[in-house]
């Protein structure tokens, strides 16, 4: 199958308290607000960019993120929905790149471009654990 230029998909996702700033507090010097955290939002997008790649998946393969540029442009309170809508734009070699943009019932909340690519879970893995020895 081939990714036709301007493909979009998107995802609906209503944002709970766990997906707050307000819970990403690693140290006592953090203060952070009870929003929709920078972190949530980069995962729907990847979300939304990585859903158009499952047709073009074969067995124990899986798309991965490989950089993310966004803008985080307002704040969605918990319980808002927020629709991440990823556009893909071309190759780049052998990664796939995405425009993505964030609304919410206010209007846009974010922007931004990622990059994706097809790897073998296998050799991801393997990958990974020689990294740990």
């Amino acid at each position: 199958m081939n990714l036709t230029i301007g493909t979009q998909d998107k995802i609906e996702f209503k944002v709970k308290q766990s997906d707050l700033a307000s819970n990403l507090n690693i140290s006592e010097y953090d203060g952070f607000p009870d929003v929709f955290a920078t972190a949530r939002m980069v995962a729907l997008m990847e979300c939304s960019a990585a859903k158009i790649l499952i047709p073009l998946l074969k067995e124990g393969e899986l798309s991965v993120g490989v950089s993310v540029n966004i803008t985080h442009l307002a704040p969605t309170l918990e319980g808002d929905t927020a629709i991440s809508t990823a556009t893909f734009e071309g190759m780049e070699g052998k990664l796939f790149k995405f425009s993505i943009e964030v609304v919410d019932s206010g209007g846009k909340v974010g922007i931004g471009t990622h990059t994706r690519a097809i790897v073998s879970n296998e050799r991801l893995m393997s990958g990974a654990l020689k990294r740990r020895a």
